[in-house]
């Protein structure tokens, strides 16, 4: 029962926050901050999403395994990032740089596992 009630709410809040994130980018002044926006409101609800449904017992889908396999390093990047500042910076800003062309897609990707979790729970 908590695995179909979480997977009901979880589409629904992605749906919302990915709608939200698309909006941010037309209401920010300077686009490429409205582009970031979207980035990290997506990602971030995304990333705790991810994490929460890596302890659930179910198979996971191959979709899932590849959202992981291509979004884990962004943030293990950027994280990186924050604590060594620039001691690697050259090196540990590619990921994420290359990230802002595939994630767009990878959230769409998500969001579609997403439904298809939901449903499955049904």
């Amino acid at each position: 029962m908590i695995m179909k009630t979480f997977a009901k709410y979880d589409f629904y809040i992605q749906l919302l926050i990915l709608i939200i994130g698309i909006i941010s980018i037309f209401i920010m002044d300077n686009s490429s901050i409205g582009g970031l926006s979207f980035h990290f409101i997506v990602g971030i609800s995304q990333l705790i999403s991810y994490i929460i449904k890596l302890f659930f017992k179910e198979e996971k889908s191959i979709l899932f395994i590849i959202y992981g396999i291509f979004i884990l390093p962004i943030w293990i990047s950027l994280l990186l990032l924050i604590l060594f500042k620039s001691q690697a910076y050259n090196l540990l800003i590619t990921i994420p740089f290359l990230g802002l062309f595939y994630s767009p897609v990878l959230a769409l990707v998500y969001i579609f596992d997403t439904y298809k979790f939901y449903q499955y729970q049904k």
